[in-house]
């Protein structure tokens, strides 16, 4: 079900087998204060393509699947994979310089962006520990131009992941809300 550009094998290359990974089954509320999650957790050394389809096969009519960003350890230490969820329909050198300008280059350098339609994400490599998280979260708010209409960040999504304290990027397109599932893609410097 899933291909090669898919979120799942970047994710894969960056896991170890003894920490833990979490992933939920969610239904997709605009507007909503509400993040009903289903969440499953599996070790690295099960988190297989088989895993991620069985996950996948299963989800009801109007459920999408999601990554979270939380990476637990097994000496109980939790750390972060930094995650982006744009707005913006393209991602081309003004975006790409507005993100030098604000996330850390060890971040930055390690990141694969997506294509999911509508918009993009971006998944990095760079573990981060809580307080780092927190503030690449508060970077990225500051990505998106002052006194303009036009975002390149999804804002509500940064508030909505604060607010739960991890972050999560779809990696299904099940529920018919979104144009595609998550596929890799460039940023167009040129």
């Amino acid at each position: 079900m899933i291909n090669t550009d898919h979120p799942y094998f970047f994710i894969k290359n960056i896991i170890d087998s003894e920490s833990t990974y979490s992933l939920s089954r969610y239904i997709y509320l605009p507007d909503s204060l509400s993040d009903n999650r289903i969440i499953d957790t599996t070790l690295g050394e099960n988190f297989s393509t088989h895993y991620i389809n069985s996950l996948l096969k299963n989800l009801n009519k109007d459920q999408e699947l999601a990554f979270h960003s939380l990476v637990k350890t097994k000496n109980k230490k939790i750390y972060h994979i930094p995650m982006i969820d744009f707005s913006t329909p393209t991602l081309d050198r003004e975006t790409y310089y507005r993100l030098k300008n604000f996330i850390d280059y060890k971040i930055l350098s390690n990141m694969f962006f997506y294509s999911t339609g509508n918009s993009f994400h971006a998944y990095s490599s760079k573990l981060l520990t809580h307080k780092e998280w927190l503030r690449f979260m508060g970077s990225l708010l500051l990505i998106n131009p002052a006194n303009s209409s036009f975002n390149i960040i999804d804002n509500r999504w940064i508030g909505h992941r604060i607010m739960s304290g991890f972050s999560t990027l779809r990696w299904s397109n099940n529920s018919g809300t979104y144009k595609s599932i998550p596929q890799k893609t460039e940023i167009k410097l040129f």
